[in-house]
């Protein structure tokens, strides 16, 4: 690494540090399996963990769910360019068979170019009840608000739900706006729901409290990376603003569950510790 390389890492951490909370007493918790279980397993490229990938699955049983449903959820890729990791997990992503995909955003992050976005997301998987992004603060941040993001999404099968709720096959899919970086309408979105059961993508998951009340009840989040590097018994170095008291796992509320996924990129430094990249497959079943 260059001095010009390692200066602008070392004025990111800063910068980050800032904005955060710095070993936040919240992550030193363990986190929590699903409800009804989960397993884990590691898919290994290489020695550094950015060269591997654990696929989590998570057993969570919905009260009036009609039906069993399944999730492929992804978050915070922060694709930059296009690389020998980039196809490897395109490759992963693809063979993937859910009912439905949630992408609940900081797919890219500033300087991203096209090919490395349209690598991805093409081999994001057909899913009967669809593809779906919402918005994450890199989205925003980085040069994709929804006008420009929304036509990348289409041209490669995914909606945006962005203040959407949509009926999906037995549930109800609702997505917000970014909590940090957009003007999420909660009150709005949760007033058009009917009973079905809904299942709620959002990106910053310091937004739980407010979300968590029936007829939602599940929610699915990313944006803290589970803090990217995690030391023994401090926990996370830092935890970025919006992380609120949810660094990754499941958190339960009010009869809500809300699952914050560890994502798949970096942000600031090309690097984790004690702390995976991650794909989830999350299987709603009758409660």
């Amino acid at each position: 690494m260059g001095v010009t390389s390692a200066w602008r890492y070392v004025r990111g951490v800063s910068r980050a540090v800032r904005r955060g909370d710095t070993f936040p007493a919240a992550g030193r918790i363990a986190p929590a399996d699903a409800p009804g279980g989960t397993t884990r397993r590691v898919v290994r490229h290489g020695p550094a963990e950015l060269d591997q990938i654990e696929i989590s699955e998570h057993v969570v049983p919905v009260p009036g769910l009609s039906a069993p449903v399944e999730v492929l959820h992804l978050t915070d890729l922060h694709l930059r360019t296009r690389d020998e990791r980039l196809d490897r997990l395109a490759t992963l992503v693809a063979a993937e068979r859910p009912d439905l995909v949630a992408i609940t955003g900081d797919v890219v992050t500033r300087g991203w170019a096209n090919d490395a976005v349209d690598r991805l997301l093409s081999a994001v998987p057909e899913a009967p009840l669809g593809r779906w992004a919402v918005m994450g603060n890199w989205e925003y941040w980085g040069g994709a608000p929804p006008e420009v993001w929304e036509p990348i999404l289409k041209r490669n099968g995914i909606e945006l739900l962005n203040e959407r709720v949509e009926r999906v096959g037995p549930l109800a899919l609702v997505g917000t706006d970014d909590l940090l970086a957009g003007s999420p309408d909660v009150e709005g979105l949760l007033a058009r729901l009917d009973g079905t059961p809904a299942l709620l993508l959002t990106h910053s998951p310091g937004i739980f409290p407010r979300l968590a009340r029936a007829p939602v009840r599940v929610v699915l989040a990313g944006h803290t990376h589970g803090g990217q590097i995690r030391l023994p018994l401090l926990g996370p170095f830092f935890l970025p603003r919006g992380s609120g008291a949810y660094p990754w796992g499941w958190y339960q509320l009010d009869g809500v569950w809300m699952f914050v996924g560890r994502g798949i990129g970096w942000s600031v430094a090309p690097f984790r510790w004690r702390c995976l990249p991650e794909i989830a497959r999350i299987r709603l079943v009758p409660g």
